[in-house]
């Protein structure tokens, strides 16, 4: 799948899922919400011990209510999760071989150091794994069931600035856009043997940016040019048809984060010990 094609994708999802009515105040608030809380049960990760209750359930509750309720497709679901894991696994790999104090659970003997692998650096990886996938089906919950409209919307009614609202939506349409430009040129740029060895691959790597800077100052004059031709006068218009708030809906909200607060502090000392 393209970048081009992931962006359609994505903003398709955005309008057609099943929770595309549902008020964006509620998914938004559910998203942040429970991320921020995931984020500060952080304060009750004890060295050795793998805390992965809290972190699990959120999952799981986030995609079944992406998949299951919203009906999002699971392959474009999947799609989305491949780039930040590959990322993270990489992270998490780091994390266990070079942090960690305490007793070594492994030593190995180099020529000019010793080099130790703790289990409090394996448990930090582990953690550290578990938190940001969890975090990261709470933010695709919201990327795929809420449209940059409605979120737009929702920035300006809680008066945030109105140039960063209108940077938002122009940096969301044209990052899929320059990806696939850049996914162009480099296809490109292989085709002609450009990329043969190590030198030649900096070369072109640095000649890719360059073009691409150049592109990117040529597209923003066209859409410049376009948005004025359509009458733009320093403010993009959304039409504000916004779903409204279902007050029952806000509050089985609220009760799942506290039930989330309280599930955190009651397994704060229950975990896998490495």
């Amino acid at each position: 799948m393209s970048h081009s094609d992931l962006y359609a994708e994505v903003d398709k999802s955005a309008y057609t899922n099943t929770l595309a009515k549902t008020s964006p105040i509620t998914k938004t608030f559910f998203a942040l919400s429970t991320l921020f809380i995931l984020v500060s049960a952080s304060t009750f990760d004890v060295p050795g011990v793998v805390l992965f209750i809290a972190p699990i359930t959120v999952f799981i509750i986030c995609t079944s209510l992406t998949l299951g309720v919203a009906k999002v497709k699971s392959r474009l679901y999947m799609k989305l999760f491949a780039y930040p894991t590959y990322m993270l696994l990489l992270s998490c790999l780091l994390l266990a071989l070079f942090f960690g104090s305490g007793t070594p659970l492994i030593e190995i003997q180099l020529p000019w150091a010793t080099w130790s692998i703790f289990k409090s650096g394996i448990s930090l990886s582990i953690n550290t794994f578990l938190r940001v996938e969890s975090a990261l089906s709470c933010l695709f919950f919201l990327v795929l069931t809420t449209s940059i409209t409605d979120l737009c919307v929702l920035l300006r009614r809680i008066h945030v600035p109105q140039v960063i609202v209108e940077m938002s939506m122009l940096i969301y349409r044209y990052i899929f856009l320059f990806l696939e430009i850049s996914e162009q040129m480099s296809l490109a740029q292989k085709l002609r043997l450009r990329r043969s060895g190590w030198l030649s691959s900096i070369r072109s790597l640095a000649m890719l940016g360059g073009s691409l800077f150049i592109r990117t100052l040529h597209q923003g004059e066209r859409t410049l040019t376009a948005m004025n031709a359509r009458g733009y006068d320093g403010e993009m218009r959304i039409l504000d048809d916004f779903p409204a708030l279902r007050k029952t809906t806000l509050l089985g909200v609220i009760i799942f984060e506290i039930l989330l607060i309280t599930l955190i502090i009651l397994t704060k000392n229950i975990g896998a010990i490495l």
